[in-house]
């Protein structure tokens, strides 16, 4: 454990942490990493780590989403200098962000999780704590409640929640100044002299937390007379007593990755499609059926339903006939009379090679060593395994090993395009790929989507399906590079362990860093 910085006559600081963390959960002395923006809230949390009388090991991660220039370098200086004077590790991290305003604060916020998330880990560190307080998560539920989100959708800021990760790593991610409010902290601060900055950001009335934060919680309180803001957290208990009860009546209702005719061996599609029993939920009462629905799509499709969509699919649910529903994202629900299917974003089935450009058209460079985030929320993993090629081979179509003698410094990550030729393990030459996944016997309308693996121009692993003849392991083989696809959230369900989903396919690609090829 780090050295605690030395207190003062009569100082509050060195209790406050413990209180704060058995409030939430946590044993004091717990490895934590904390997400510094340098506002009021995040500078307080530092400050009551720092000066904690059992102080944990801290790690500061500060995230530059490089939208306000100037500014952002002189927030990043600031965390620098205060972590600092408090003798902790600090992290900066820049993202890069379309500065389009449309859906600026939700791309953010993925952003920043995804950097905070990988840096933790990095560090080994399974506990992420953030400066949300009371006043935000009714903020929260407020812009829940005006978007029109459905009651599951509706409970603000959780205590704590999990980021599941790769190889059973998973980060938790606590709030343990919920029970505070937003005044309380810089009433704190200023007592104490402790500066902070003040993000401009949060006054442009263009994002809607910040019409909410100024116009309308201050609106609501001053016509109530002052009780608004105590009948919103009453409401928000309420909403989560109740959405917990419907989770747990629910939640043994999962997503089957495989339906009939696809079983374990089948290629035909490694990450779905994905379904279930329609009776499964038809059976349920209307409450739970929604419950269920917006679950099982946004555990899918990474996007909630808007209270419409689940409106019209719980209707067509009760009809007892086929329906088709377009979700967030150009996923697509289809109601069978048997089953409920979930579709990954394509083109018209009759799609070739290529004609996916609309959903997916970056080539990525691969991560050795790591993980590399697909922008359909699959993940390709890679590590070096020193065993002869003689000795031991993937059985799972999933993971394949390639000789590494043959291997150049970059592979790359793309979809499969017009033209691509490729030479599988045991062919006697190359063929067209088109014609090589019609025999192994890939759906036409999942062709487009089968990531594939280059070095240079060649393709060396039909992802999910067959490497290439050249890269086999062969009896000379000392060293080997271990690829492994894995599966969407779509083929997962909410307990899943060693994945990790932190984007959606209208993210674009998310990149983890690696080191490069040591040959």
């Amino acid at each position: 454990m780090s050295s605690p910085l030395p207190p003062q006559p009569s100082d509050p600081w060195p209790q406050r942490w413990a209180g704060l963390a058995r409030a939430a959960g946590l044993r004091p002395t717990e490895p934590v990493a904390i997400a510094l923006s340098g506002g009021a809230d995040s500078i307080f949390l530092l400050h009551v780590l720092a000066r904690a009388q059992e102080r944990p090991r801290v790690l500061a991660i500060h995230v530059d989403h490089g939208l306000r220039g100037e500014s952002s370098r002189e927030d990043a200086a600031f965390c620098v200098r205060t972590a600092a004077r408090l003798q902790v590790p600090i992290a900066c991290l820049q993202v890069e962000l379309d500065p389009d305003p449309k859906g600026l604060e939700e791309r953010a916020r993925k952003a920043r999780y995804q950097a905070l998330a990988k840096e933790a880990r990095d560090n080994g560190i399974n506990l992420l704590l953030t400066g949300h307080h009371e006043d935000d998560a009714l903020e929260t539920l407020l812009q829940r409640w005006t978007r029109g989100s459905d009651l599951a959708g509706m409970p603000g800021l959780k205590r704590r929640y999990r980021i599941s990760g790769p190889k059973g790593q998973d980060l938790t991610v606590i709030r343990p100044l919920l029970p505070l409010r937003r005044e309380e902290v810089r009433q704190i601060l200023l007592q104490a002299q402790i500066e902070w900055r003040e993000d401009a950001s949060n006054q442009d009335q263009i994002f809607t937390r910040n019409r909410i934060r100024e116009g309308l919680l201050p609106a609501l309180n001053e016509a109530s007379e002052g009780v608004a803001l105590e009948g919103l957290r009453a409401f928000a208990s309420a909403v989560e007593s109740l959405e917990g009860e419907f989770a747990t009546s629910t939640a043994n209702i999962t997503w089957s990755s495989r339906g009939e005719g696809l079983g374990p061996g089948d290629p035909t599609n490694p990450s779905g499609p994905c379904r279930i029993e329609r009776t499964r939920i038809s059976s349920l009462p209307t409450p739970l059926q929604r419950r269920t629905l917006w679950r099982l799509i946004q555990e899918g499709s990474g996007g909630a339903p808007p209270r419409t969509l689940l409106d019209a699919i719980t209707k067509d649910l009760s009809s007892d006939l086929p329906g088709k529903h377009t979700l967030p994202g150009g996923w697509t629900l289809e109601l069978g009379r048997k089953d409920l299917v979930l579709l990954q974003p394509a083109l018209d089935a009759g799609a070739e090679p290529g004609a996916n450009e609309a959903v997916w058209r970056e080539t990525i460079p691969l991560v050795f060593d790591g993980i590399t985030n697909l922008p359909d929320g699959r993940q390709i993993t890679t590590c070096w395994v020193d065993t002869p090629g003689d000795q031991g081979h993937p059985v799972d179509e999933d993971q394949v090993e390639l000789d590494s003698r043959f291997l150049p410094e970059v592979l790359t990550i793309r979809l499969p395009q017009a033209g691509d030729k490729f030479h599988a393990l045991g062919a006697p030459g190359q063929r067209k790929l088109s014609r090589f996944l019609a025999d192994a016997g890939i759906a036409r309308e999942q062709r487009s989507q089968i990531p594939l693996v280059l070095a240079g121009e060649e393709i060396i692993w039909v992802a999910g399906v067959r490497p290439s003849d050249r890269h086999r392991l062969r009896g000379a083989t000392l060293r080997r590079l271990r690829l492994t696809l894995e599966p969407s959230a779509l083929a997962r369900g909410p307990h899943s362990e060693g994945r990790q989903r932190l984007g959606t396919p209208a993210d674009g690609p998310q990149i983890g860093l690696g080191s490069t090829n040591p040959g």
